[in-house]
């Protein structure tokens, strides 16, 4: 365990850089627009995904441990993100440095997919030549469905630390790297909750977003895989439960609606709160509240011997609701 004053220290950095770089934004060209799906009313800087990233980075430093090995596919991925937001590169390009940073966070860290469990049989599934794909596809999900939920102040890095609160609670043993990224997002949510403004003075952009994201899906992997596991893996599934039926949901919602699949819309679950006529904090609440509890559903099913198949089909039917009520409302819109 390090020092707290390294956690003060990397929330001071993170939040004082995202502070410093919005004052350069423009010049640099890193600024989020209005128009398209975009509903803020001025030009925004996109650089929390560096402060976040850097602040990390810092605080790995300051433990006087070795360097983290996930660092490397952390820094590629925000070099990426950072020039997203600048130039916005296509999605190709996106997805295949995606691929190489999940591929080299498996090389570093050793962190992989080995088995999905118990769910269709006493015996678990295991993924044997299939593991190192299936675990990349299993990252840049994790990575996209966190990006996909960057659309409202406050929302993405408030899922995060969802997430990264539930994992110290069950036991992970990547302590210092959670509460080292608790720090830096925290410091970022400093200037991005609408907290005694009116609304965001900067965004994550997807250098945050992407960073995150592998932290996710690497924390989550971590602590449902091999034979120090503390979780099962369909745990996982609930501890990232909107996000992540969110994403699915517009996979295969986008291209019945003659969508692209990673088109820009208006139709994620923190917009139908929103068309209800909430405004943005008390939407962020309540989605901060459904998330909590089926993260708490989830670990209570997994602490009180639930059998993993049942959890899985659970999460199934709980998925299918979400893509029926999803359906009908964006029906109901393009009907209106």
């Amino acid at each position: 365990m390090a020092d707290p004053l390294v956690f003060v220290v990397v929330f001071g950095v993170s939040a004082l850089l995202a502070w410093g770089l919005s004052r350069t934004a423009e010049s640099l060209g890193l600024l989020a627009h209005p128009g398209d799906h975009r509903r803020h009313t001025q030009a925004t800087p996109v650089v929390g995904g560096v402060a976040i990233f850097a602040g990390i980075t810092v605080g790995c430093g300051l433990t006087g441990q070795q360097l983290h090995p996930i660092l490397p596919s952390l820094g590629l991925l925000c070099l990426v993100g950072l020039l997203d937001d600048r130039f916005r590169l296509p999605a190709w390009l996106r997805f295949a440095m995606q691929s190489v940073a999940a591929y080299l966070m498996i090389h570093l860290t050793g962190v992989k997919l080995e088995s999905l469990g118990n769910l269709i049989s006493p015996e678990p599934v295991l993924l044997g030549q299939w593991s190192i794909p299936l675990t990349i596809f299993a990252t840049i999900g994790v990575i996209n469905a966190l990006n996909m939920s960057d659309g409202l102040d406050g929302l993405a890095g408030s899922l995060v630390l969802l997430v990264l609160v539930s994992l110290l609670f069950a036991g992970s043993s990547e302590w210092t790297l959670i509460v080292l990224s608790i720090a830096a997002v925290a410091g970022f949510l400093v200037w991005n909750l609408r907290v005694f403004r009116d609304r965001a003075t900067l965004f994550m952009g997807d250098a945050g977003s992407t960073v995150l994201g592998l932290i996710m899906a690497y924390l989550l992997m971590d602590i449902t895989q091999g034979t120090d596991a503390t979780l099962a893996p369909v745990s996982a599934l609930w501890i990232l439960a909107l996000p992540l039926m969110d994403a699915v949901a517009l996979l295969f919602l986008r291209p019945l609606r003659g969508q692209s699949p990673f088109s820009a819309d208006r139709i994620h679950y923190h917009h139908l709160i929103q068309r209800m006529g909430f405004g943005v904090n008390l939407t962020l609440i309540m989605v901060i509240v459904i998330q909590i509890v089926f993260i708490a559903v989830g670990l209570h099913m997994y602490y009180y011997g639930i059998a993993e198949f049942v959890q899985f089909y659970a999460f199934l039917a709980l998925f299918a609701t979400y893509f029926v009520v999803l359906r009908q409302s964006t029906r109901r819109r393009r009907e209106a």
